[in-house]
């Protein structure tokens, strides 16, 4: 189960970063837009937590489709050791599609964001993964002709456990 669900997050991006490749000679749709975000999330299921990630949760890169839709392959990656308890590794492998309400960059762009993401988690001689399912929804306030702020508000929902998660980031346009 775990190998098909990897094979399958990897094929969405691929085909999203082929189909981008594709229309990148097209001028219509807005350049790339490579970003960060720093994340918080509230486990809602008992004996859940609260895990922080600053600076940074995920990187992420978004190929648009057309000026108001977006695919985007995110990637996150934490490794934790120390104390005698060994290391433990987790990655965060997705993929969302925005839909931008507005497609000016240069004003104020709300958007909605569902995703997939395959998590896993390796050590003390134990590895898992599971598919996480979402959906989000933000705001991108430009700050110069390139760079913008990001802020979203998602819900997560994975075998038997919900999360409400918020990131805050930077975004970069190529052009």
């Amino acid at each position: 189960m775990r190998r098909i669900l990897s094979l399958a997050a990897l094929s969405l991006l691929a085909v999203s970063a082929s189909a981008s490749a594709q229309r990148s000679s097209s001028m219509s749709s807005p350049s790339p837009e490579i970003g960060m975000d720093a994340g918080v999330l509230f486990g809602l299921s008992d004996g859940a937590g609260t895990t922080v990630d600053i600076p940074v949760q995920r990187i992420r890169m978004g190929f648009f489709v057309s000026p108001v839709l977006s695919i985007e392959p995110t990637f996150g990656l934490s490794s934790q050791s120390g104390g005698g308890l060994g290391t433990a590794t987790v990655y965060d492998l997705g993929v969302g599609a925005l839909y931008h309400f507005s497609p000016s960059r240069s004003a104020n762009q709300f958007y909605i964001r569902p995703f997939i993401d395959i998590i896993g988690f390796s050590g003390g001689g134990n590895s898992d993964s599971q598919a996480l399912f979402g959906v989000g929804g933000g705001l991108k306030i430009p700050l110069r002709d390139r760079i913008s702020t990001r802020f979203e508000a998602n819900f997560q929902h994975t075998d038997g456990a919900d999360a409400i998660g918020l990131l805050a980031g930077l975004s970069f346009y190529t052009r």
